[in-house]
């Protein structure tokens, strides 16, 4: 395989009137320039760009070498082969020309090199578009023409099943609502996989004879996307009630966006295709305008949709710094456009599912349904959604392994926690069945608190999108096992969380306190959240919110509290509970640890060991992996438990040091990394095997507290084995 970007040279005729032979003479030789680049990009051009390029074919076995030139978008392909001994070859291609021109009919436009080539020849192209010119061009054999293939159809495939499963999703609700915001939306999904294959210049095979198709295509199915979106922000927004004034907008901007729609595909070459990028970006920039006043306004469900704008405003607009050659790279070009207008219509469809519910009810009282009905339809909905979820995480999971691009995965890890959170949606509706029905979880063994608020905090962190900071402090939880509505108190937690987040760096505190109990084992749980953010109102209809907040706790027999002036929330729940018998206090408990230090002696480790002066704990200082592992060598005859800090700073690396420390490691054993890399992440940390993260930047003000909360920790699990009942046994 060879990138004839790579190697070869180019020059722009401006005045469109240089034939082979002038190109190929002296007098225009030294005028060409070299590409050196991997892509092809040039934008707009005016003229004809010729591509010359000196190739050099070695097979042994008279393998087949193919010309591969990926642009759906150029209007205008000629290839030349003047050197070749039986005379010039010409081929004229070009998505300007008909489908029929192509030698091999495929996406892409392929030119197989005659046989028995001298060992050295000259290749010219002439390329000329009004388009963007971006061409990825290169020589290849035919096995690896077919591989790389298989391979975008195996991506499409998947983005494509994506978009199908939200459409059948639509279609469902469209059918059991009624409401046309859902027959709006499918269509949108439908122009989207039109758009889609377009880009890839994958519909000109369907009308072989005839010229301008992809462009035309392209055209129409992103301006028709665009106007579905138009009226659909309409009624997602019932924007009509809220905003009559910019609903009028709305209609007037839809419906030119149809009409320009219907001329750029019926006349693609009359209007320059600046003018269409212009109705995008404007059309785009008036929805985001449109969804911040919503927002402001506190309009239902404007979170979501301002979350899907300000996603497609961020994708389109690096797209088009791609097309446009300002950012040169063929991966963001063929796949940045989908992948974004995915990511978007997922967060649309997990608003839309949140609404579904009054829409459902609305819909039930009309027809006179009762409550077994509705809830047996919500348990309908989980049902023939989890199917349609698990296919999207297992093509995510799927797409995440065969991708090597740096571009993509940032997608696809979105895409993968976007679908984690309908997973969760489903979660609740399917809790909200089994209350309703009055067979809550079953809970077989008692359940230590931490342990359920360390799972909770777990599970919030999986399902973030928004980077939110979140602080959660217990008081008087220790040695407590929950007796009873494990799994509601957990999902209680996750919810508020969910409900109660700021989308800015604000941070949102949790504060659990358990009260003192009573002699039947029942205490007061008092969960504090402040501060709430102002979008948070009483709840006017049956939501998957604050309302489904409020049903959890009159199901927990409990009680909230709003405190205006300090914009907090105060729960307060009876739970049942077990205090385990305990042989120290909290302090002994600490002194049952050693702290280790793992690290070259620098600033910040100098720094840790100073804050930790104070400390009761056993601490000592490590400068070598191998004295450290010495140190753990021998776990079952240890005494005490070990929390161990490893710095990262003395040149080994962390996923080395974690994968040696780990059969040494006993099961309260706990590993904090504290590192400088601003690029590390927590869930990063947490994939390499360590408990925690700190950067060293907060060694100030988080490493007292972390210290405690894996001190903690450590404690819960080295006492996990929990005391049983043994059943009453009839002796004969």
């Amino acid at each position: 395989m060879a990138n004839i970007s790579q190697t070869g040279s180019y020059f722009i005729d401006k005045n469109k009137v240089l034939s082979l032979d002038d190109i190929s003479s002296d007098a225009y030789a030294k005028q060409f320039r070299p590409i050196h680049s991997d892509y092809f990009q040039l934008g707009m051009v005016e003229g004809n760009v010729w591509i010359r390029t000196e190739v050099a074919i070695r097979t042994t076995d008279n393998t087949p070498v193919l010309l591969e030139v990926n642009s759906p978008r150029l209007q205008y392909l000629d290839i030349y082969l003047p050197t070749l001994p039986k005379g010039q070859v010409q081929v004229e291609l070009g998505g300007a020309r008909p489908y029929n021109n192509r030698q091999v009919k495929a996406p892409h436009y392929i030119f197989s090199i005659p046989a028995n080539p001298p060992p050295v020849f000259t290749l010219y192209l002439k390329l000329s578009s009004h388009l963007p010119i971006n061409a990825d061009i290169e020589l290849k054999t035919l096995s690896r023409i077919s591989q790389d293939s298989q391979q975008e159809q195996m991506i499409t495939g998947v983005l494509i099943g994506i978009l199908f499963t939200l459409f059948v999703c639509n279609i469902f609700f469209y059918v059991k609502t009624s409401h046309p915001m859902y027959l709006i939306y499918s269509f949108l999904l439908v122009g989207i996989v039109v758009l889609h294959l377009s880009i890839h210049d994958q519909v000109a095979q369907f009308f072989p004879d005839q010229s301008n198709i992809q462009e035309r295509m392209y055209n129409l199915s992103s301006l028709a996307c665009l106007c579905a979106i138009v009226f659909f922000s309409r009624l997602y927004l019932n924007t009509k009630a809220h905003l009559p004034s910019i609903d009028k907008i709305l209609i007037t901007v839809g419906t030119i966006n149809g009409i320009f729609a219907i001329i750029f595909s019926v006349t693609p070459n009359v209007i320059n295709i600046k003018v269409l990028s212009l109705i995008v970006v404007g059309t785009l920039l008036l929805l985001t305008v449109h969804a911040i006043i919503a927002f402001l306004k506190n309009i239902p469900f404007s979170g979501y949709y301002l979350a899907a704008r300000l996603t497609l405003l961020t994708g389109h607009f690096i797209w088009i710094l791609s097309v446009y050659g300002i950012i040169p790279s063929v991966v963001l070009f063929e796949w940045g456009m989908t992948i974004t207008i995915i990511l978007e219509a997922m967060i649309h469809f997990s608003g839309m599912i949140v609404q579904a519910t009054p829409l459902i009810q609305k819909n039930t009282l009309k027809g006179q349904y009762n409550q077994t009905e509705v809830m047996d339809f919500l348990a309908d909905i989980s049902n023939r959604l989890r199917r349609h979820i698990n296919i999207l995480g297992g093509g995510l999971s799927h797409l995440e392994k065969v991708t090597t691009s740096k571009d993509v995965k940032p997608f696809i890890a979105s895409s993968q926690t976007a679908n984690n959170n309908l997973k969760n949606i489903i979660e609740r509706i399917d809790l909200l069945s089994d209350i309703k029905d009055n067979t809550p979880p079953a809970q077989p063994y008692p359940q230590p608190l931490n342990q359920l608020i360390d799972r909770a905090y777990n599970n919030i962190q999986r399902l973030d999108q928004d980077g939110t900071f979140i602080e959660l402090n217990t008081h008087n939880t220790d040695h407590v096992e929950v007796l009873q509505n494990a799994t509601i108190l957990q999902q209680l937690i996750e919810s508020l969380v969910q409900e109660f987040k700021h989308f800015t760096d604000q941070t949102l505190t949790l504060d659990i306190t358990r009260h003192e109990s009573n002699r039947d084992g029942i205490t007061e749980l008092e969960i504090n959240c402040c501060p709430i953010p102002t979008r948070i109102q009483e709840p006017s209809s049956f939501d998957l919110g604050l309302h489904y907040i409020l049903l959890l706790i009159r199901y927990l027999d409990g009680s909230m509290k709003t405190i205006d002036n300090e914009r907090c929330i105060s729960i307060k729940l009876p739970i049942s509970i077990h205090i385990r018998p305990t042989t120290s206090d909290h302090l002994s408990q600490q002194q049952h640890f050693n702290i280790i230090l793992f690290g070259q002696l620098d600033d910040d480790l100098q720094k840790a060991l100073s804050i930790l002066q104070s400390h009761s704990n056993r601490i000592e200082h490590v400068t070598t992996l191998e004295n450290l592992l010495e140190h753990l060598e021998q776990p079952e005859k240890r005494k005490s438990g070990s929390i161990i800090l490893v710095f990262d700073n003395g040149g080994h690396i962390p996923h080395i040091t974690q994968q040696r420390l780990m059969p040494l490691m006993r099961v309260e054993d706990q590993c904090l990394l504290i590192s400088n890399n601003v690029k590390m992440s927590l869930d990063y940390a947490r994939k390499l095997g360590f408990d925690g993260l700190l950067a060293c930047a907060e060694l100030d003000n988080q490493l007292e507290q972390q210290l405690s909360k894996l001190i903690q920790k450590g404690d819960r699990l080295r006492n996990t084995s929990l005391s049983r009942v043994n059943p009453l046994r009839k002796t004969p």
